[in-house]
Order: structure tokens, then C-alpha cells, then sequence
């Protein structure tokens, strides 16, 4: 196990409060101004999302994927 990849944790996952945040949102409560103030925060946020994403996948190859050699080799 010494090669899995180990993040941090801080104890509470933040990202669960953000997510619990937009599943409760209700869209039509919200002005234009505020639908659009939203739209754009969170396309910023779906960037930084691909683009820790793509880093990761370059730099950490330990991931949850497993590669054993195969015996029929």
C-alpha cells in the first residue's frame, strides 16, 4: 500500500458542504443576476476541477487503478 496515493484531510470534507449546497439550491428562487453570478462561478469551478484533474493524471500514476503483472505472460 505504500504506493496509494494519501491526500490530507482535514477531519470534514468541504467539498460535501458545497455539494449538499447546489442540490438544495432552488434556481427559480433566484434573480438573472444571480442565476448568472452562479453560471459563472461555476464554470470557474468546473475549469479548475479539469484542469486539477489533468494534472493529477500526469504526475500520479499510483491512483486507484492496480496493475498486476499477468501470469499468462
Amino acid at each position: 500500500m505504500s504506493e496509494t496515493a494519501q491526500h490530507e484531510t482535514k477531519g470534514q470534507d468541504t467539498s460535501l458542504n458545497a455539494i449538499n449546497a447546489l442540490s438544495v439550491l432552488d434556481l427559480g428562487a433566484l434573480s438573472f443576476v444571480q442565476l448568472k453570478r452562479l453560471e459563472k462561478i461555476l464554470q470557474q469551478a468546473c475549469d479548475d476541477v479539469a484542469g486539477e484533474s489533468e494534472r493529477r493524471t500526469r504526475e500520479d500514476h499510483s491512483g486507484d487503478t492496480v496493475k498486476v503483472a499477468s501470469p499468462n505472460l
